[in-house]
């Protein structure tokens, strides 16, 4: 009996087997069917996308191998089909083709729209990739559409956003009414869009209703906030009597509902993880109009110098001017007092405030009134202000032909500026590459894909992104994409504790395929996805920006902080910043400084021995006594400080004044940065060049120092 209950068992589940395989097999008939309709366009190229999506991803592998033979159209269909199956790299990259490869054309807006609707995060950085390249502003308009969608970081939203905003004030007729659509879409109604939408709204058919339908919605949400809610509370009991004891008991004037109610929200987001965020309307506001574009500044890091804790002592300042914009063309230097903006003072102002002042649309001209030491006087400059665009890479050649690339942050000219650094590099006699991702916080997802892609040889996988539940966020493996890479040179990546998002993907997945050595402190930990999403409760006046998956690296392991786990990328070779300042001197610089001493220096030297102050920049051997006229500099400081801790500041706010005076920030230091020095010994040893380095007179010491001699 029990031989016959095994037997039927057997007999059971190799019928079913049978049948699943059967299923296969007439899925896989019908879906050759259906792609040689296609071939043949004996079907609507939408009845068969929908057709294959019904077949499910077990004919997702017929489709990928047949893609190739069908007719633009098709692919487009299929390519959609691929998508909504499973194989969503796949189906984005079969659309990123189209778009490629019908530029101009409406088959190639279809494309883009699909990519924003099917593609999502996988699709992100082909839309910014195409978005560089696109000509034909209905495409431009279609891919902006769609990047807004897809977007998972704050610089690829305001892409999206800035593009629009680009067309729809450089257009005129049929894509200039098409954006405006596009931006009130995503909740842009400025008075520009406004004034366009009411002029569509009396056309008749699909685009006038579409106007109309989004006044509408305008208008909804506005009776929405204004609607009165006398009374209102909170829902939950618990929240409800905390409200009530607050407003009962507190000391201090109880908030307004909305006031309690958006803490709230706050707590609950930053309950999760430290990247989730609550938006209240006045945040979301400023969130939008940094995205819009709209508002220009004046390019410059500025903020208060002086005594923290006295708002008579606080000193409006530009910290550092950005070199390529306005402010800096127009005369503004570092550590310039800003004591007047349009002629009102800057005393005694909130930081907020004053910056806003500073900034405005693009275009318009603001006045600030500057303080120097070495100007006799309060001096004004007019700067006219910019969309600033600040530079992302900075390269040179170091001495023994190590190649030097520092990336700020990856923005939207990243790659390409990154790619022309490293031709120039290796057209210079490159032998070994550094790569410094430090205080570097992230960027586009697409650049860092671009990036790693470039010495990453074969169809590897760069980063995957896996959300809780894959029905409402679907995996997005990110691949190498480029056969072609940059010669096999030595690489050594240089993070911190700063390098964020963007910067610990390149360097893990280096790190993971054993590329690069990474260099440095244990980077931040950023390794997730965000999405910003409306509240359609207010109005859209608030939003939230919701972690929904976590970046994984090649290695499959997570680089996501959480409250529990550190998280971050760990360097191979792990180098503490030294402080060459004991405790101190270590806040003599700004006493200093405020005492006009380091001005009143450079004011002498540069005009008489500027060639030489420009070598002890680069490398002063710690000597004191190189320096010309240093001893008597020093016996006159008012600051009681060592000559050594002297020498060192000093050499600092040279470098600053060289920066200003040449226009380029100093970013190689051998002397004072131990993680740079460790990572040029480490470039040494790989290439077996450690009695070349050491007759180099910048490089004297290190080997020893890092106990790397032979």
């Amino acid at each position: 009996m029990r031989g016959i209950k095994h037997s039927a068992a057997f007999l059971i589940t190799v019928y079913a087997a049978c049948f699943v395989c059967a299923g296969e097999q007439s899925k896989s008939d019908e879906a050759r069917k259906l792609l040689a309709q296609m071939k043949s366009s004996r079907i609507g190229a939408w009845d068969a996308s929908v057709a294959l999506e019904k077949l499910g991803p077990e004919v997702a592998v017929i489709v990928e191998e047949q893609l190739d033979s069908l007719s633009p159209k098709y692919r487009v269909a299929a390519g959609r089909a691929l998508c909504k199956i499973g194989s969503v790299y796949r189906g984005v990259k079969a659309l990123s083709r189209i778009v490629e490869s019908q530029p101009d054309t409406p088959l190639a807006r279809d494309a883009a729209e699909l990519l924003g609707e099917y593609g999502r995060g996988q699709a992100e950085p082909d839309l910014v990739r195409l978005l560089d390249k696109a000509e034909a502003a209905s495409v431009k308009i279609a891919l902006a559409r769609s990047l807004w969608s897809a977007a998972t970081t704050q610089e690829a939203w305001q892409k999206a956003n800035m593009t629009l905003r680009e067309v729809f004030k450089t257009s005129e007729g049929e894509p200039r009414k098409e954006c405006a659509l596009a931006l009130a879409e995503i909740n842009d109604f400025s008075d520009d869009v406004l004034a366009a939408l009411e002029v569509l709204r009396v056309e008749p058919g699909h685009r006038g209703g579409q106007a109309r339908a989004l006044l509408g919605l305008k208008k909804l949400r506005e009776m929405n906030r204004a609607a009165p809610r006398p009374g209102r509370t909170f829902a939950d009991p618990v929240l409800k009597e905390i409200s009530t004891l607050l407003r009962t008991f507190h000391v201090e004037d109880p908030k307004p509902f909305e006031g309690l109610r958006d803490a709230a929200a706050k707590g609950m987001a930053a309950a999760l993880d430290p990247f989730t965020n609550y938006y209240d309307a006045e945040e979301y506001k400023e969130f939008r109009e940094n995205m819009s574009g709209e508002y220009a500044g004046i390019g410059a890091k500025v903020g208060f110098l002086g005594d923290p804790d006295d708002p008579k002592e606080r000193i409006f300042s530009a910290i550092r001017p950005i070199y390529s914009g306005p402010a800096y063309r127009a005369g503004l230097r570092s550590y310039d007092a800003i004591v007047e903006i349009n002629g009102e003072p800057t005393q005694e102002k909130e930081l907020k405030e004053l910056v806003e002042k500073l900034k405005g649309p693009p275009g318009t001209e603001v006045t600030v009134t500057i303080r120097r030491h070495s100007l006799p006087k309060d001096k004004e400059i007019t700067i006219k202000r910019e969309m600033i665009q600040l530079d992302s890479v900075y390269h040179r050649m170091l001495p023994g032909s190590l190649g030097y690339i520092k990336l700020l942050h990856f923005g939207n000219d990243s790659v390409k500026e990154f790619e022309k650094a490293m031709n120039e590099l290796e057209a210079e006699g490159m032998d070994a590459l550094m790569i410094d991702l430090r205080n570097n916080p992230g960027g586009l997802l697409a650049a860092a894909v671009s990036i790693s892609d470039m010495f990453l040889k074969n169809d590897k996988l760069i980063v995957r992104s896996v959300g809780r539940d894959a029905r409402i966020v679907p995996e997005h493996n990110h691949l190498t994409t480029d056969p072609a890479t940059h010669p096999d040179h030595p690489l050594v990546v240089l993070v911190n504790g700063k390098s964020a998002s963007a910067s610990e993907i390149v360097a893990g997945a280096l790190q993971d395929y054993k590329r690069a050595v990474l260099v440095g402190e244990r980077t931040y930990g950023k390794g997730s996805v965000q999405r910003l999403m409306e509240l359609g409760s207010d109005g859209g006046q608030s939003a939230l920006k919701i972690t929904i998956a976590k970046y994984y690296l090649p290695s499959g392991r997570s680089i996501q902080r959480t409250h529990t786990e550190r998280g971050g990328v760990k360097p191979d070779i792990e180098v503490e910043p030294e402080s060459r300042l004991d405790s101190r001197d270590s806040g003599k610089f700004e006493e200093i400084r405020r005492a006009g001493s380091f001005d009143a220096y450079t004011e002498e030297y540069f005009a008489k021995d500027l060639p030489l102050l420009e070598q002890l920049a680069e490398f002063d051997g710690e000597e004191y006594g190189l320096y010309p006229g240093f001893d008597e500099w020093y016996e006159n400081l008012s600051v009681p400080i060592s000559k050594k801790a002297a020498r060192i500041l000093l050499r600092a706010w040279i470098r600053i004044k060289l920066g200003d005076r040449h226009g380029g920030e100093y970013f190689v230091d051998f002397q004072a940065d131990d993680q740079l020095a460790r990572a040029v010994a480490e470039a040494a040893v790989t290439l077996g060049k450690e009695k070349e380095f050491e007759t180099i007179d910048r490089y004297k010491g290190l080997l020893k120092k890092f106990k790397l001699e032979k």
